[in-house]
């Protein structure tokens, strides 16, 4: 299998021929020319349906190591990670063209999508399963229902500028978290909010579950009211929030309030968050951080 794999081929002339789809058929058939029908100890339909239904990658993996046949019944390719870089996609940190390749993927660490250019539609289709554990994904527009398929493993998650849509409606906050079942770090950057977000955050199980959860840029939007009900309670998440600099002196001064209070408190009940907006006095951001810092695992 490996003469197969574009990846495995080492020189540096082989790899430019890997690009052409004539080489890759050349490939092809000399794995085909070695493989022959195997007897089985079991029925045919059971290895079949092994054959089609592995349970994890690394299952897989071995399968097809061991005998040619699991390969040519379904033909996948485990990526570790799937990055993009200069607005072309990358397998495993090498350059992959996936139009050239019917087989499907099975991604099991981490994806990196950073190119506004490139877009998870094309590809996804040919996504066998994802199990990523790290997602980051930045300046992108995004269906609602690609991101259900490769976000709800993620156990690290990043959106950076990155706008869900479904029935061209922005989707917000609470709707994304929601489908993030086991995330444990969750950084979002100018995320999507609604005057209910918050409380409907406060209802994800998942949500309160969180080691951390870092939102830049948020706007007035944000019912910071219902956070500072949450703040009191929160005993888990380390919560990091910084807001957009057009919001209101008014809202400012909420903010203000609540800053002062962390810090005029000397004994914590809940794990205090940080805080940051455009016109914070420079000392109190400093010291708010390093309580924030201080007593990240530490609660009385």
């Amino acid at each position: 299998m490996n003469s197969f794999h574009p990846q495995s081929i080492s020189s540096s002339n082989q790899k430019r021929k890997s690009h052409d789809p004539m080489m890759v058929t050349c490939e092809r058939t000399k794995f085909m020319a070695t493989y022959h029908r195997q007897n089985f100890s079991m029925p045919d339909s059971v290895i079949f349906y092994i054959a089609k239904n592995p349970k994890t990658a690394e299952l897989y993996l071995k399968m097809v190591k061991t005998c040619k046949y699991f390969f040519i019944k379904n033909e996948i390719i485990v990526v570790n990670r799937l990055d993009d870089i200069l607005g072309k996609w990358r397998v495993n940190e090498k350059p992959h063209d996936f139009t050239k390749y019917n087989c499907k993927y099975w991604i099991t660490d981490e994806i990196y999508a950073s190119s506004s250019r490139l877009g998870f539609s094309p590809i996804i289709q040919k996504f066998y399963q994802c199990d990523v554990k790290d997602l980051f994904i930045y300046s992108q527009i995004i269906s609602f229902n690609d991101l259900s398929l490769i976000i709800s493993s993620a156990e690290k998650i990043c959106l950076n500028n990155v706008t869900v849509k479904k029935c061209d409606s922005d989707i917000p906050l609470e709707d994304i978290i929601a489908i993030a079942v086991k995330a444990k770090v969750i950084s979002d950057t100018k995320p999507t909010i609604a005057p209910k977000t918050m409380k409907e955050l406060t209802k994800l199980a998942n949500f309160t579950k969180l080691d951390s959860c870092t939102l830049h840029d948020l706007s007035a939007v944000f019912d910071i009211d219902t956070f500072y009900s949450y703040m009191k309670k929160n005993l888990h998440t380390k919560l990091y929030l910084t807001f957009d600099p057009q919001i209101s002196n008014a809202f400012k001064n909420r903010l203000e309030i609540i800053v002062d209070e962390i810090l005029e408190t000397k004994q914590f009940n809940y794990k205090p968050p940080f805080i940051n907006f455009y016109g914070l006095d420079w000392q109190k951001c400093r010291k708010l951080y390093q309580i924030y810092k201080s007593l990240m695992f530490v609660v009385v």
